[in-house]
C-alpha cells in the first residue's frame, strides 16, 4: 500500500471539511435510529440476512466469528485501548494515548444510551440462523462502532505518523482499514445484527471518529503535551 502524507499544518479548511462529514453522518443516523425503532423485525432485511446465509459451512461460521470477535468485539476493543495507550505514552505520544483511550470509551457510552432509546431487539432464531440469542438492543451494531473507533482510529493516526517509517510498517497500516471493513458483513451473515444496525454502526462510528480526529488536530496544533514535537521525534 502506498504510503500518505498529509500537510496537517495547514487545515483549516480540512479541519471544516471533517466536521461537514461527521455532522452529515449524524444527520443520516438520526433518522436510520427512527425508522430502526418502528420496525424492529423489518422483512426486507430478513431477506438480506437469507441471501448472506445461503452457505453455512462450519469452517465459514467459525471463521467469521472469529473476525467477527478480533474485529470488532466491543469487550475487546475496550481492552485493547488500554495496552495501546500504554504504548503510545510510552513512545512519548502522550496526546495521541489519550485519544486512543478517549474515543472508544466515551463512543462506547453515548452508544449504549442510544441502544436503550432505540430498543431494538436482535434478529430473532424464529426468522434467521443464529449462533446464540442476545438479549442486548441491535442498533447501532457495538461491533461495527468500535471497530470504527478503534481500528480506524489506529488507521488514521498511522498515516499521520507515517512520515520515516519503514516501507513494511506501512503496510501493516493497512490491517486496522480491513478490520473495519469486514466486521459489517460478518455481523449480518452472523445473523446477530440487521444490515441498517451494520449501517448504523458505521454511521455512528464515522461521525464520532470524525469529530475525535477534529479535536485531536485542534490540540495537537496547539502543542497539547507536546504533540507536534513528539510526532516529529517518531
Amino acid at each position: 500500500m502506498v504510503g500518505f502524507h498529509f500537510p496537517w499544518h495547514r487545515s483549516v479548511s480540512r479541519d471544516h471539511l471533517l466536521l461537514m462529514v461527521s455532522a452529515g453522518q449524524f444527520a443520516l443516523f438520526v433518522p436510520l435510529a427512527w425508522w430502526a425503532h418502528k420496525h424492529p423485525q423489518p422483512p426486507v432485511e430478513v431477506g438480506i440476512i437469507h441471501v448472506l446465509q445461503k452457505k453455512q459451512p462450519r469452517s465459514l461460521r467459525v471463521a467469521a466469528r472469529v473476525l467477527s470477535t478480533i474485529a470488532g468485539s466491543a469487550v475487546l476493543m475496550n481492552i485493547l485501548v488500554v495496552p495501546t495507550a500504554l504504548l503510545l505514552w510510552k513512545r512519548h505520544l502522550r496526546l495521541e494515548a489519550v485519544m486512543t483511550a478517549g474515543i472508544s470509551w466515551t463512543s462506547a457510552l453515548v452508544r449504549m444510551v442510544i441502544q436503550g432509546m432505540v430498543d431494538r431487539p436482535r434478529p430473532s432464531p424464529l426468522f434467521v440462523h443464529i449462533t446464540k440469542q442476545k438479549r442486548s438492543e441491535s442498533f447501532p451494531s457495538g461491533h461495527v462502532a468500535a471497530s470504527l473507533d478503534f481500528w480506524g482510529w489506529l488507521f488514521v493516526l498511522g498515516l499521520i505518523l507515517s512520515k520515516g517509517i519503514r516501507p513494511w510498517q506501512k503496510e501493516l497500516s493497512g490491517l486496522p482499514a480491513l478490520c473495519v471493513v469486514l466486521v459489517g458483513p460478518s455481523r449480518i451473515y452472523l445473523g446477530d445484527h440487521w444490515s441498517t444496525d451494520v449501517l448504523g454502526g458505521y454511521l455512528f462510528g464515522g461521525g464520532w471518529l470524525g469529530v475525535s480526529l477534529w479535536l485531536y488536530l485542534a490540540l495537537r496544533r496547539k502543542n497539547v503535551w507536546g504533540a507536534g514535537q513528539s510526532a516529529r521525534r517518531v
